[in-house]
């Protein structure tokens, strides 16, 4: 059956990673955090190359199955990661995939992360394999009534302790948003890490680091780019980046919407209207004219570069260069807002 996300905590991998699975939703936290662990789990257990194969690729269903049958360079053993963008596969890539998972190397592990699938999809012969053998991890935002649990929780995990009232002003703080709770247990560690080594923190400590942060998120840099708003989104950034926000964090929530616009942009340059191709993609009504301002002022091939600037700035993320992620980051949403970059 599929593990929720919540309810991970990575002790099943520590006697190795399984040939294949399955991180699945729209919680960016999660998809950030366990998608990390995977990472480093399998660094710690000798995959020291790297590839991420994405959706968006031509013949991807043939570059699985390349690198199916091909040997890891210098008898170095491989991290696959098989990025979706899209609700539902074609049938080749879902023929890839159920491949590798009946015959899978013993030098490479495979991960597939993307957004809650299709109906669809639960019934084909890849997911229900990995159902079977718990290899699904169910990437899904933790419902309202749950959050004060799940808070508890992660505060536990990090030694954290403080009196019910600084919980409750960090839940009210933070509207049931997992990225920004997260944030504020980060600075919890950063700004005042004496605070953690000392007894249970009170409301008026809780309350001055919570002062500290006009509780932005990755999303909101977003939002400021297809807004076109460049002065708030520079200074959103470095907000974030000095917050000690994860730059992978922000990478997934950019990478994200540049998928969704891609796919509207050329659902447009079809022949469909932007009313259909923005309907066809289920962008909630509330951000239809930041999307339709966004896909009118990039043609397919920026925001194709822009994707491919994205996972560049993985492989920065990931140590494969010395150049500064956020630099990258904040260049890609100038980019976004249809502002000139640097690259």
């Amino acid at each position: 059956m599929a593990i929720k996300a919540s309810e991970f905590d990575g002790r099943q991998w520590d006697t190795g990673l399984p040939p294949a699975v399955a991180l699945l939703g729209d919680e960016a936290f999660f998809i950030t955090r366990i998608g990390d662990l995977w990472r480093k789990t399998g660094k710690d257990q000798g995959f020291t190359e790297r590839l991420v194969l994405d959706q968006t690729e031509p013949d991807l269903a043939s570059r699985l199955l390349s690198e199916l049958d091909a040997l890891s360079l210098f008898a170095d053993r491989t991290l696959v990661e098989l990025r979706l963008s899209k609700t539902t596969l074609d049938k080749s890539l879902r023929e890839a995939i159920d491949q590798w998972i009946l015959n899978p190397p013993e030098d490479k592990r495979l991960l597939i992360s993307g957004p809650k699938l299709g109906k669809g999809e639960s019934s084909t012969t890849w997911h229900q394999t990995l159902e079977k053998s718990n290899a699904i991890i169910e990437a899904n935002a933790v419902p309202s009534y749950q959050f004060a649990k799940w808070l508890d929780t992660e505060l536990q995990s990090h030694q954290i302790v403080m009196e019910p009232e600084a919980k409750s002003a960090v839940q009210m703080h933070t509207e049931g948003n997992l990225l920004a709770a997260g944030q504020v247990i980060e600075r919890l560690k950063l700004i005042q890490p004496d605070l953690i080594e000392g007894p249970t923190l009170s409301l008026d400590q809780v309350l001055d680091v919570l002062t500290q942060s006009a509780r932005h998120t990755v999303y909101d840099l977003v939002d400021l780019a297809m807004k076109s708003d460049v002065s708030g989104l520079n200074r959103i950034t470095d907000l974030l980046k000095a917050e000690g926000v994860e730059a992978m964090t922000a990478l997934w929530a950019i990478s994200r919407e540049l998928d969704i616009l891609l796919q509207i942009r050329y659902r447009m340059d079809q022949g469909e209207s932007a009313n259909q191709a923005i309907g066809s993609l289920r962008v909630w009504r509330s951000r239809e004219g930041l999307v339709r301002g966004a896909v009118n002022r990039l043609n397919l091939t920026q925001l194709r570069k822009l994707l491919t600037l994205c996972h560049d700035a993985d492989r920065t993320v990931k140590g494969a260069t010395q150049e500064p992620a956020w630099s990258m980051i904040k260049d890609i949403l100038l980019g976004l807002a249809g502002h000139p970059m640097a690259r």
